[in-house]
């Protein structure tokens, strides 16, 4: 697997003093030394004593920060998904059609995953575990933010229709890109990218050919 270098964990406010500093600089400190076991040995291989002997702290300190393993996958998907909505965004929007925002988008995301794939399917395990059944607050704000955005400026220009809104809309694209996800993982040989463009394809025509029929509670009301 290729070295990758460790994105910055973001913090969303500045560290008020001298303790929130700490925390943060333990914090990214005990990131960037699993990280390192994950490529030199594979994610399955480290074990959460390794990654407290590595960084030379008690193991109850580790679990402090990080309860499980999967919490250091969780964080390092944070902190690039946040640079990745601000480079998608800034660029995403001046995009004129809806279709070909979403293809630039989701390439993106595509080329991400395909280089954090060992860690992709412990992630989503993780995700959909009991251990974490709410979604994430911060994936809902960044990519699902995104796509809202995206979204929003295509009911605008008259793309994208408006008797469903863009938050509702979002949330079913977020559940077609987890199950495009798992799809993946199931296919080793699959690229990413086709199946992420089928999706949007999926998404943004639909899938049934003829007009559909009103609900029977509507049709009965009348």
């Amino acid at each position: 697997m290729p070295k990758e270098t460790l994105a910055p964990i973001p913090t969303p406010l500045p560290a008020p003093g001298r303790r929130a500093r700490k925390i943060q600089q333990s914090s990214t400190h005990l990131l960037e030394c699993a990280w390192r076991l994950f490529e030199e040995q594979g994610y399955e291989a480290v074990t959460m004593e390794a990654i407290a002997r590595t960084a030379d702290v008690a193991r109850g300190t580790l679990y402090k920060y990080f309860p499980v393993k999967e919490a250091f996958i969780q964080h390092r998907f944070h902190a690039d998904l946040q640079l990745r909505r601000s480079c998608a965004r800034a660029v995403a929007l001046d995009i004129p059609d809806i279709a070909e925002r979403f293809q630039y988008v989701f390439e993106i995301e595509a080329a991400y995953a395909e280089s954090m794939r060992a860690y992709v399917g412990p992630y989503l395990y993780y995700r959909l575990s009991g251990l974490q059944r709410e979604q994430d607050p911060l994936e809902r704000a960044s990519f699902e933010g995104l796509i809202v955005e995206l979204l929003l400026q295509g009911q605008r220009d008259g793309e994208i229709v408006t008797d469903t809104s863009a938050g509702q809309m979002a949330e079913y694209l977020v559940f077609l890109r987890l199950a495009t996800l798992m799809r993946w993982l199931s296919t080793p040989a699959a690229p990413l990218a086709p199946l992420y463009a089928e999706m949007i394809q999926l998404f943004l025509r639909g899938a049934y050919r003829r007009p559909i029929p009103p609900p029977c509670h509507l049709e009965s009301a009348k």
